[in-house]
């Protein structure tokens, strides 16, 4: 995955997820720079309400499903 800045480097979704709360705060950050089109503030701020409401059983691995 692309290294985001010096200071974000994230090395999985576990690691993304367990660093969102501090990930969030630069979100939050990004919805109100001045040159961001309305569309792209709207669209971050439907990612950031779609990746609040991830949880730890989001992120375990799928159980297979038996056709039997």
């Amino acid at each position: 995955m692309a290294k985001l800045d010096d200071d974000i480097e994230i090395k999985d979704l576990v690691d993304f997820y367990e660093r969102w709360p501090e990930l969030r705060k630069h979100a939050v950050e990004m919805q109100s720079a001045p040159h961001l089109a309305e569309e792209k503030t709207a669209l971050l701020e439907w990612m950031i309400m779609v990746i609040d409401r991830v949880g730890p059983s989001d992120l375990a691995p799928e159980k297979e499903v038996s056709n039997g």
